[in-house]
Formats: C-alpha cells, structure tokens, sequence
C-alpha cells in the first residue's frame, strides 16, 4: 500500500516496470471499502519446529500480514519478517503472509524467496500476481509461479490462494491499473498456468468494496472463488473505536463468494489530505483491538496492513523494526 505514498495519479502510467520488480502494496487515497465475511472455524495448528516440513494447513482461518517484495529499497528479508510475526510481543497464530507478486525483487522472473522462507517457518501464503503493468509482467509472474511448483513441492500445502491482481480496477480510471476484461483473460491465463503445473488454488482479486457493487467488479464473481475486499476507515475520516465504521459497507459487497479481508488497518503518524481520520500509535491500538481482536481474527481470512512498512510519510506497520518482535504499541487481545 505504500510504496508510492502520496504519488499522483497521473504519474502511474510511467511506473509499471518499477511496480512489477518491487511493489510494496496499495495505494494512499481515500477509500470507501469496507466489509466482513461469513465466520469459519478457527484454525488452532501450531508452526512445527522441524522447518524441513511445511506445517500449516490450507484449511481454517488464516491471520497474518502484507508483504511488498522490498522495503527501503532492498529486497525483503522474508525468513526474517516471518519469523518476527510469529513472536510479535503479546500475539499468536500470525502465521500466514499476502504476497503482491510471485517474483524476486530485482529479477524477470525468477520466483521470490518468499517460497523457500515460508516452507522453513511454516507461513501460509496468499501469492498475488500484479496486474496492472501489462501482458508481459503477468507471463513473468506466471513463469515464476510454474519454476516455484517445481523448486518447492512442498510449496502446495501452504498455499492459501491466489489474487489475480489488487485494485486494479479502482486505479484504472485514472490509468494506473486494469480492465475488468484483461483481468478476466488474467484470471482465465492463470487457471491455465496452475493446470499445466499441476496445481489447483482458489484464485480471487481484490478490489475496494465500491468496486464490487459496480459492474466491473461484478463481472468478475463468477469466475473468481473468493473475493478480496481493502478495507481502511481512516481514509473515509472513520472512528477507530467504531466497528460499524468498518463493517457498514458489508452490505454493498455479493456473498455469493467468500469475502477475505486482505487488507486493513491504521497508521500511527503522518496525515492525508482527504480525511479527517487522525494518524497515532493510539488510534492504532484502538482499531487493532476494536477491529481485529473485535472483529476478524479467527473468524475471517485477514491480512493485515502491516507489519513494516518502512520510511513512509503514513505508516501502517504494526512492527517498530524491520524483522523486530517489539510493536510501536500493545497487540494483546
């Protein structure tokens, strides 16, 4: 979310090679999305301590962050980010991690470290494909995607899914993202390339919740499994302590899929011109608890934004370091 913060929209056209080798995430703007999902049963296995095995289940509800392919400019040390989100002071169960892109930071196509971390520290993984940079960028994503099946056959049991694209069409207006009719024939390249590899994910996209209440994101349900909904009542001048801020616009958004929260959360300094929402490591503790604890976790797929984010003008990240276990407030449920 936060690779380009504050970058104007019509200087997105000029980025896409940069975004398909180091994407970070979303984008800072108001946003209208908000939502929840349906509540599985929660998922109680624990990390094993052999990391030769890959231990978490596909199955159940998944808890965990968003992670860019780099951070500050370098690529991200996953083992270690994985690592520091499953010994986050005064948590539990954060062992599950939303990927932007298959492939290596720095690289065509050769698939992201992400893959081998995940098998060593037992992280589920909800891959992404970029989509807004073109054709070209998503033939390497989906390279990466069939040499990561053949280097990692372990790689299978951890895998959550797929998104086909984020906001894609929330930014296409303005030129930075993609059509709701290329991210079908994405969709449709993808279930190819999983076929041929001999794999079989559910494959969704994720979008804000307006999108799905309009045609372009309507187009799509039918051939996605699950839907993923970006969820921020700061960018909508919303109260942290209020859950209805968060969940009132459940309703714009079909149940005919499951719906994943695959991003939400609060930034602890900086300001944004479009809201009213304040900014601090208190109002964050407040929609940590009040949301999370309240709300998504074990009862809806949740990736939450972030764990680091790095030296941002907003940030969201719950971590005071890059790989640190000591966040910039209490995460106790």
């Amino acid at each position: 979310m936060h690779l380009f913060p504050f970058l104007s929209i019509a200087l997105t056209a000029l980025i896409p090679a940069i975004l398909a080798q180091g994407y970070g995430g979303g984008w800072n703007r108001h946003r209208t999305s908000t939502t929840t999902s349906p509540a599985p049963s929660e998922d109680t296995s624990q990390p094993s301590n052999n990391p030769s095995t890959p231990v978490v289940s596909t199955g159940g509800v998944h808890k965990g962050f968003n992670y860019g392919a780099a951070t500050n400019g370098a690529a991200t040390d996953f083992a270690a980010e994985f690592t520091a989100a499953q010994e986050l002071s005064h948590t539990s169960g954060f062992n599950s991690a939303r990927l932007y892109t298959m492939i290596e930071s720095g690289t065509t196509d050769t698939p992201s470290s992400a893959f081998d971390a995940a098998i060593n520290t037992g992280t589920s993984l909800l891959l992404g494909i970029w989509c807004s940079s073109g054709q070209t960028i998503v033939t390497n994503e989906l390279n990466a995607l069939a040499a990561a099946v053949k280097q990692y056959p372990k790689l299978n049991a951890l895998v959550v899914g797929i998104s086909v694209g984020s906001e894609d069409l929330y930014r296409n207006p303005q030129g930075g993202g993609a059509s709701a009719a290329t991210i079908l024939s994405y969709i449709s390249q993808t279930r190819t390339a999983m076929s041929t590899a001999g794999v079989s994910w559910p494959l969704g996209h994720v979008d804000t919740a307006n999108i799905w209440q309009g045609s372009d994101g309507a187009s799509l349900i039918d051939k996605i499994d699950w839907i993923g909904a970006d969820v921020y009542p700061y960018y909508s001048s919303g109260s942290p302590s209020s859950l209805s801020d968060f969940t009132s616009g459940m309703a714009v958004i079909p149940n005919s899929k499951p719906v994943w929260v695959t991003e939400t959360g609060w930034p602890t300094s900086g300001t944004f011109a479009g809201t009213s929402s304040v900014a601090s490591s208190e109002n964050a503790a407040t929609y940590w608890k009040t949301v999370g604890c309240g709300h998504l976790f074990g009862a809806t797929n949740t990736w939450w934004y972030t764990l680091y984010d790095g030296n941002v003008p907003l940030p969201f990240g719950v971590s005071s370091s890059a790989g640190g276990t000591s966040p910039k407030y209490s995460l106790a449920c």
